[in-house]
């Protein structure tokens, strides 16, 4: 019994955590173009296509494009500490069905991946003097 609930709930934590992470690729570029209103979107709608990184002559270029370090650093940060949420074993209720806790460790993981990359990409805003976006609070 105990070897069987053991690998359920490795299982459990596995596929949340590799949910987590294809979600978080997913969404981290819709992300910057929310915090950062560069013109960043979602995979299906050009990515980083129209991202302010790629015009010529702007005053102003996305934190996350334009400095590799800042771009790496931050979604890097931020996906990893989603996945770790989502395997953490403080959320591991017995009540729930795997189903269940599997979209409550994503939606936790997610959670804490949009905290960190705020965090972070106020940071980057802050760093580069970028004024759109979450940047206007800092600069």
């Amino acid at each position: 019994m105990f070897i069987k609930r053991t690998y359920s709930i490795c299982k459990v934590k596995a596929v949340s955590g590799a949910a987590t992470f294809v979600a978080a690729l997913i969404i981290a570029t819709p992300v910057c173009g929310l915090l950062f209103q560069c013109g960043c979107d979602w995979p299906w709608s050009g990515l980083d296509a129209h991202c302010n990184f790629y015009k010529p002559g702007e005053a102003h270029q996305c934190p996350w494009c334009a400095s590799l370090l800042a771009g790496i650093a931050s979604t890097g940060m931020a996906i990893v500490s989603a996945v770790f949420a989502a395997m953490t074993p403080a959320l591991t209720l017995a009540a729930l069905r795997p189903v269940d806790s599997i979209a409550l460790r994503i939606l936790f993981g997610l959670t804490v991946f949009v905290a960190v990359a705020i965090v972070s990409a106020g940071t980057a805003a802050l760093w580069q003097h970028y004024p759109l976006g979450l940047g206007r609070f800092f600069v």
